[in-house]
């Protein structure tokens, strides 16, 4: 998501808060996601931000209403990518993969009663793949044989397109993509979010000066350095949140 957005704004500034501490968000109640959605949009809105991308589809569901009921600014939600999924399908066969969280929520209901009768929707709600990504530098071949195995239920199904329900899960891209062939296309909200901020920042969009800059916030900076740098590629200064 943060690549996908640097790469169609890369004069802005950045600022991105992982709630370490809190997350994974897919086993948390509604209440309690909304509850730290609310702080973090108050941290950053303090911070004089022009618009806020809530980047993780449980969190959009449990908090981005009540977020824009509160906040003037453009606030940009994901929900996962199943109306494109559902239009490149050829055999009506759609898998979406996602937290426990979202696919409970009335928001994907909804979004899924839309498209039901246009394909068959098969689901899958994985946290471990959640806790794959955050530590993981690397993937064996025992994780490797879970992942097929969380994957079976699609595969069965012979579906021709998945939705990445979660912004964890297109960091298993390759693995994902081999188990299931290449005949499956895979779709995830990161590019057409980036695209989505783009247009509603149109007549806000920073100078190109060169000056951009991007700031790191975490709640539990000490114990996620290493994710951090793991999905980076790099070191950063990662302060606390």
């Amino acid at each position: 998501m943060l690549r996908a957005i640097h790469q169609l704004m890369p004069n802005e500034n950045l600022i991105y808060v992982a709630d370490n501490k809190f997350t994974p968000y897919g086993e948390r109640t509604a209440e309690f996601i909304e509850q730290r959605t609310h702080q973090i949009a108050e941290f950053l809105f303090k911070k004089n931000v022009k618009a806020l991308v809530v980047a993780c589809n449980t969190a959009t569901a449990a908090g981005v209403h009540s977020l824009r009921d509160r906040y003037t600014i453009p606030i940009i939600g994901l929900e996962p990518a199943l109306k494109p999924a559902v239009e490149f399908t050829a055999n009506e066969k759609v898998g979406v993969l996602a937290t426990q969280a979202t696919l409970d929520s009335e928001k994907y209901q909804n979004l899924r009663a839309r498209f039901l009768s246009h394909a068959d929707i098969i689901e899958k709600a994985s946290h471990f793949f959640v806790e794959l990504v955050e530590r993981s530098q690397s993937i064996t071949e025992i994780e490797f044989k879970k992942i097929q195995k969380e994957l079976s239920p699609f595969v069965d199904a012979k579906v021709d397109s998945l939705v990445l329900g979660c912004t964890h899960y297109p960091f298993l891209t390759d693995a994902i993509q081999s188990i299931m062939g290449s005949n499956v296309k895979l779709f995830e909200s990161g590019m057409p979010v980036a695209r989505e901020v783009k247009r509603r920042l149109e007549d806000q969009l920073a100078p190109t000066d060169g000056r951009s800059k991007m700031e790191f916030y975490s709640s539990a900076p000490r114990n996620s350095m290493q994710v951090f740098k793991q999905i980076l590629g790099r070191e950063i200064d990662l302060k606390l949140f």
